[in-house]
């Protein structure tokens, strides 16, 4: 990767001249970009795994094969052709992508790929326009956006306070509001950020995760922008306070 960079970069027609500071930040975006599609492809092949009911890279194949591609099919490649995607070696191509879509009971393959398990993907790496998307739900509820973030945050609350496992949706929801209060209308809030918090340090929200084979690259990203680690863990007082906050916010009478 960083040598096919380099390479348009200096073999062009039109030599550019970039100071190495450039260069570099232009290979970890690459670099950053390449792991993103990885994530995606890794998610996506396990997420139509569970819906086949197929345990093993050989397997799915093999319902590849049946499905997609009778007339060429790739029983004898699924080493090379699929154990590369699924241990994350590569991301998947358009073209196989392309292919798996093609297939009725996967034709929305290409929007998994793209929105990711529960819009996760959506929520973390898609343009801002798209974020109202993730809590449309929310929004059309409660016709207000401060009046969904205190219901949410609530919603988090009561989970925890009565051991309710989390899930992915609440984990893309949360970044949804985090970011839509802090990239787009410029907004500290630590509440948002602590429910972020609250469900990446969920055990039901890691074991997801983890078998979609993305724990480690969304722990990772995420970790940079939230404190997870445990002395960040929710105790009685950190609760109580957050619960003042948002029963502010709903205007409770206590």
């Amino acid at each position: 990767m960083k040598f096919v960079l380099l390479g348009v970069i200096f073999t062009g027609i039109r030599r550019l001249n970039f100071l190495p500071g450039q260069i570099a930040l232009m290979i970890m975006k690459s670099n950053a970009e390449r792991r993103r599609q990885i994530a995606r492809s890794v998610a996506l092949l396990r997420t139509l795994s569970k819906r086949e009911g197929t345990t093993s890279v050989y397997g799915f194949a093999e319902k590849y094969d049946a499905l997609a591609s009778p007339m060429n099919p790739t029983r004898d490649q699924g080493k090379n052709g699929w154990q590369a995607l699924f241990n994350g070696t590569r991301p998947v191509s358009a073209s196989r992508l392309r292919a798996l879509s093609s297939v009725e009971a996967w034709s929305d393959a290409v929007d998994l790929f793209e929105s990711g398990p529960a819009n996760l993907w959506k929520a973390m790496w898609g343009p801002s326009e798209q974020l109202r998307l993730v809590i449309a739900d929310e929004l059309d509820e409660w016709r207000s956006f401060d009046q969904a973030v205190a219901e949410f945050e609530g919603e988090l609350l009561l989970a925890h306070e009565y051991g309710v496992p989390l899930t992915l949706v609440h984990l893309a929801k949360a970044i949804a509001l985090y970011r839509l209060q802090s990239d787009i209308l410029g907004l500290g809030d630590s509440v948002v950020s602590d429910g972020v918090a609250q469900c990446l340090r969920n055990e039901a929200v890691q074991t997801e995760m983890e078998r979609l084979g993305v724990r480690q690259t969304v722990n990772e990203e995420l970790a940079k922008f939230f404190r997870t680690e445990a002395s960040c863990e929710l105790t009685c007082s950190s609760v109580a306070a957050r619960w003042d906050v948002v029963a502010a916010r709903l205007d409770w009478v206590g």
